[in-house]
């Protein structure tokens, strides 16, 4: 068996010690490992956007140190890209943008999905951003044919890449899939000390995550409810299994000071929406046209048929740094019947959702944490547990109002457990790598720094909170 591993990112850890531990198991198993590799020549690196000479020298130096300790060996090809020679469009919108597909592949979409991951804007201006745009368009087509060259020529099995969300690595699933060559995608599993494979879809697909969720409940481990619970009792705990806790430096049974026992009291906790904007149209709100407009719109229509009723809008910790024009918006929005909670509160966000009437979210797993807790949870936007019941999940906006103008009553939360169960267990666990931490550990024993100091890139770090098939806590 061939298999080709795509690996231009070789800062990232744990990804980079991913691959290694993915080659180390084909190795034992007699098959044939190439690693596409990036020695400085890509049109566009979204881990170097500056194409700094340093960070590529540190990049190139992890790989080998990396590659050193793989027996036996592999065999190294480099990714050189040839920009194509096209006359790019300019896009007048996000909808043009969004639309633009070359053969199969989704091209307009990967590249704004590079885009947000760098401005963190849902939103962000074209104009402004063209000449990376243009940038990200070239690289990400260039690697599309160069990897449609490669398969045509190498003809390996099975490819390997991390994420594949970011424009170049989209570009690699799709040309796999034009040519019908297996791609399994790589990322975290449920905890530190495993990773998951996603074979020929995005860890983003909605219907195919939801399949596996549930095939992985009904494979019946006896225990399954009460470690499904223990997901949640960690959530609430603060414990940490593969990313951070947004929840932390939260006061434990802080509410707002204008909190009204007396009220009806709807909580509404908001997504970072720049996190799957760009995944494609399933993850399109088909209610509201971004979560601003639908707050006022609530915050509104409540005040005229339930003036009694308080709404707070707990805006995502991870905003906390982040200055763009959905957040502004966000804490702009003015209205008597509104609370609006800061990213950076510490306001408790389990005790909002113990003491709420009503959880309303957009994606939020806060939503199907609510259903655990007992708290009714109606859902406004796509989400990984949306189908699957424990959640209201209304087809529209006057569907919503009705919802949130009743007293609902706490659902089943048989749904809660599967999410939790999948999320306290999914992933392969590590046979060669130790982490010791978030982006730290040791393959085979080794750090692999190559001199260097340990790296947390910035832009990972911005860019991963919706990857792993992960919704964050607000």
């Amino acid at each position: 068996m061939k298999i080709a591993i795509f690996s231009p990112y070789a800062t990232v850890a744990p990804h980079f010690e991913t691959e290694l531990e993915i080659a180390q198991s084909h190795l034992e198993q007699g098959h044939t490992v190439e690693f596409a590799s990036c020695y400085g020549k890509l049109a566009n690196c979204d881990f170097n956007l500056e194409k700094s000479p340093s960070r590529c020298e540190d990049c190139i130096g992890r790989r080998k140190a990396g590659f050193s300790l793989l027996q036996p060996g592999i065999r190294e090809i480099e990714l050189a890209q040839t920009i194509p020679d096209l006359d790019l469009p300019r896009f007048n919108d996000l909808t043009e943008l969004k639309t633009y597909y070359v053969d199969n592949f989704d091209v307009g979409y990967a590249v704004l999905s590079s885009l947000v991951s760098v401005c963190r804007d849902p939103q962000p201006d074209l104009e402004h951003w063209q000449p990376l745009l243009g940038r990200l368009m070239q690289s990400a087509l260039a690697t599309y044919q160069s990897t449609i060259d490669y398969l045509q020529s190498s003809r390996p099995d099975r490819v390997y890449l991390f994420n594949g969300r970011f424009a170049a690595m989209r570009a690699v699933l799709r040309a796999c899939q034009s040519r019908q060559v297996d791609c399994f995608i790589h990322e975290r599993g449920c905890d530190n000390q495993h990773y998951d494979l996603f074979p020929n879809h995005l860890p983003h697909d909605i219907q195919v995550i939801q399949e596996t969720m549930l095939e992985h409940w009904h494979r019946g481990n006896p225990d399954r409810e009460d470690i499904g619970a223990q997901w949640f009792e960690d959530r609430k705990n603060r414990v940490e299994r593969n990313w951070h806790s947004f929840t932390k430096l939260q006061e434990i049974g802080r509410l707002p000071d204008q909190w009204e026992n007396e009220c009806k009291n709807i909580s509404i906790f908001c997504s970072s929406e720049d996190e799957f904007v760009a995944i494609g149209d399933h993850w399109q709100n088909t209610i509201y046209p971004n979560q601003v407009r639908g707050i006022e719109k609530i915050a509104s229509d409540l005040l005229s048929v339930s003036p009694d009723t308080r709404i707070y809008l707990r805006i995502h910790p991870n905003l906390k740094d982040v200055d763009n024009q959905s957040k502004r918006e966000m804490l702009a929005i003015r209205s008597p019947n509104l609370t609006i909670i800061p990213p950076d509160a510490v306001i408790d966000t389990y005790e909002i959702m113990r003491r709420s009437d009503t959880v309303v979210t957009f994606g939020s797993s806060v939503g199907i944490e609510s259903v655990y807790w007992g708290t009714p949870s109606v859902l406004l936007g796509p989400s990984f547990y949306g189908g699957m019941g424990g959640v209201h999940v209304p087809p529209d906006h006057s569907t919503a109002m009705e919802l949130l103008s009743q007293e609902l009553e706490p659902m089943d939360r048989t749904a809660a457990l599967i999410y939790g169960y999948w999320q306290q267990t999914h992933g392969i666990p590590y046979q060669y790598f130790t982490s010791t931490g978030l982006f730290e550990g040791k393959f085979k024993g080794h750090v692999i720094y190559n001199g260097m100091k340990p790296r947390k890139p910035r832009f990972f770090q911005r860019a991963f909170q919706m990857l792993s098939n992960k919704e964050t806590s607000a």
